[in-house]
């Protein structure tokens, strides 16, 4: 069910409930679809650094697929402040102003930035986005049923909503999709975009090591944080996130990735790691991190579909 055009009953109860209902329901499904468009552009802008980083490290490789990267960002950026112009709820003129300035400033002559310009460019613009991403959670925290008829009630307390049937599991997968799983991917994109460089450019500086090895650390520390949360969502969701069992063959990849970036980028000797290699085995796994997350905001779509039928039973 998508985008459904409701129109209220006559001489109903809940006429006036009603389409208070499914204003509320749409605007929530905006949210979610806007939340995809978000994911897929951190990937996209990932990209991007990791590709300019090779690019100015000497690596020529990147530089064709670089023009048509930057085309399908400005398309994917377009589309993103579409969605968002539906509500102010969704993203603030600000925001959208914010993501605008933010790219033109990378995309303008970044052949001609220093490196560590267009790294931390990258990494501030990402960070906006993620910051969107985590806020439209927030939003998304109560379901459509529950959230109005709290309000209806003017109180914080929950109502009898609250027997919400995939309540728990919903929380989780939240959390899952719009902080954890995406904080992990974009570490794993800074070790990409760093090592990338280090390796086109056969030397890895002391500003380039600090920053890998804090990079390296924090996705040590967040990967372990994933991989118990992934066990208790195979409990919780009997399948219905059936990516989730193939995060364990990719933390095996992970693992292999880091250990390579330990040993033949960050210690201080001549590197002979392969750029366009290391690019791809990180972009592997970085991928498959963020189908995890497209599928986890596809179930969450889901549930919310689910919504009508429980407001339905409520009212």
């Amino acid at each position: 069910m998508h985008n459904p055009s409701f129109s209220a009953p006559t001489g109903s109860k809940g006429s006036a409930q009603f389409v208070r209902f499914c204003e509320e329901y749409q605007q929530r499904l905006d949210a979610l679809t806007l939340l995809k468009q978000l994911i897929h552009m951190i990937k996209a802008v990932q990209r991007h650094r990791g590709m300019s980083m090779g690019a100015l490290g000497g690596n020529s490789l990147f530089r064709s697929e670089l023009t048509q990267l930057q085309a399908q960002l400005e398309r994917r950026l377009e589309l993103v402040q579409a969605f968002a112009a539906r509500s102010l709820n969704l993203l603030s003129p600000r925001d959208r102003d914010n993501l605008s300035n933010a790219w033109l400033t990378i995309s303008r002559d970044w052949q001609q930035d220093a490196v560590v310009d267009n790294y931390e460019l990258h990494c501030h613009l990402i960070e906006q986005l993620l910051s969107m991403v985590a806020a439209l959670g927030k939003q998304l925290e109560l379901p459509t049923s529950q959230a109005l008829l709290q309000s209806e009630r003017n109180t914080d307390q929950p109502s009898e909503a609250s027997s919400y049937p995939n309540r728990f599991k919903y929380l989780e997968v939240l959390h899952f999709s719009t902080r954890l799983m995406p904080a992990v991917a974009e570490q794993i994109g800074r070790i990409r975009a760093l090592s990338t460089y280090a390796s086109a450019l056969g030397y890895c500086d002391k500003d380039v090591t600090s920053k890998l090895r804090y990079a390296i650390q924090c996705t040590r520390v967040n990967n372990e944080k994933l991989r118990h949360q992934t066990k208790r969502l195979e409990g919780l969701l009997d399948k219905d996130l059936s990516l989730l069992a193939q995060l364990k063959s990719f933390e095996i990849k992970l693992d292999f990735l880091l250990s390579m970036v330990e040993s033949d980028v960050v210690n201080p000797h001549q590197i002979n790691a392969d750029s366009h290699r290391l690019f791809v085995l990180a972009s592997d796994i970085i991928d498959m991190y963020l189908k995890v997350v497209d599928e986890g905001v596809h179930l969450l779509t889901d549930w919310h579909e689910q919504d009508i039928e429980l407001w339905l039973e409520q009212v």
